[in-house]
């Protein structure tokens, strides 16, 4: 059995999902979290220059993606067959085009009145097409009642509650996924079922490494 070590700052940000992803698999994994007063030291030895890396058998795999996608595949949480793991994608593109467009308008910008100008504009205008997308392929199985795909969560489904915690994060969020029933069903059926245990034992830390 191969051994897995995942490197990144003792934040949620980028490794979440695949922090989700071990805990969904039942996998362990060394969960290596990095201080800031540490990352100068180490940020010349990765791959990169950047964390998350994760390493399995003292191979280095940078990049969130990449990671997420691997862990996915290494326990079967990316579809049964190709066809499945291209639905898979989209609903994984869906989601970029939810967030995207809220990162540095809106989570970055450090002007207040115009965050609170660029948030209006984000959760009134931009986020509703997305939204509205994104439940839509939910539907497509059992009726948008189950997951993204199939009879059990998938990388679909880690990286659609990841996006939905920065989605409704204080104080940019105005709820607006209320509007949207089969999603906030998806979510709390996450946090109370497959991803319960996970939430319940994580460390209390931020989303964002600063």
């Amino acid at each position: 059995m191969p051994s897995y070590k995942l490197l990144y700052f003792d934040t949620r940000g980028r490794a979440e999902a695949t922090r989700m992803l071990f805990a969904l698999a039942k996998q362990e994994f060394e969960d290596v979290r990095i201080t800031k007063e540490e990352w100068p030291k180490i940020k010349p030895t990765t791959p990169q220059g950047h964390i998350p890396v994760l390493v399995v058998d003292g191979k280095e795999l940078p990049q969130s993606a990449a990671i997420e996608s691997f862990v996915a595949r290494e326990f079967g949480l990316y579809g049964s067959n190709n066809w499945e793991a291209a639905q898979i994608d989209v609903v994984l593109e869906t989601l970029k085009d939810v967030i995207d467009p809220m990162i540095m308008p809106v989570m970055f910008e450090r002007d207040q009145a115009k965050q609170a100008e660029n948030a209006k504009n984000y959760y009134e205008n931009v986020a509703p097409h997305h939204l509205t997308n994104l439940e839509n392929l939910l539907k497509k199985n059992k009726d948008g009642n189950g997951y993204f795909m199939g009879d059990k969560a998938s990388l679909a489904d880690i990286i659609f509650f990841v996006t939905m915690g920065w989605f409704e994060t204080p104080p940019f969020a105005n709820k607006g996924l209320e509007h949207y029933p089969k999603l906030v069903a998806l979510r709390d059926r996450l946090a109370t079922n497959d991803l319960a245990k996970y939430l319940a034992e994580r460390p209390q830390v931020y989303w964002i490494y600063d």
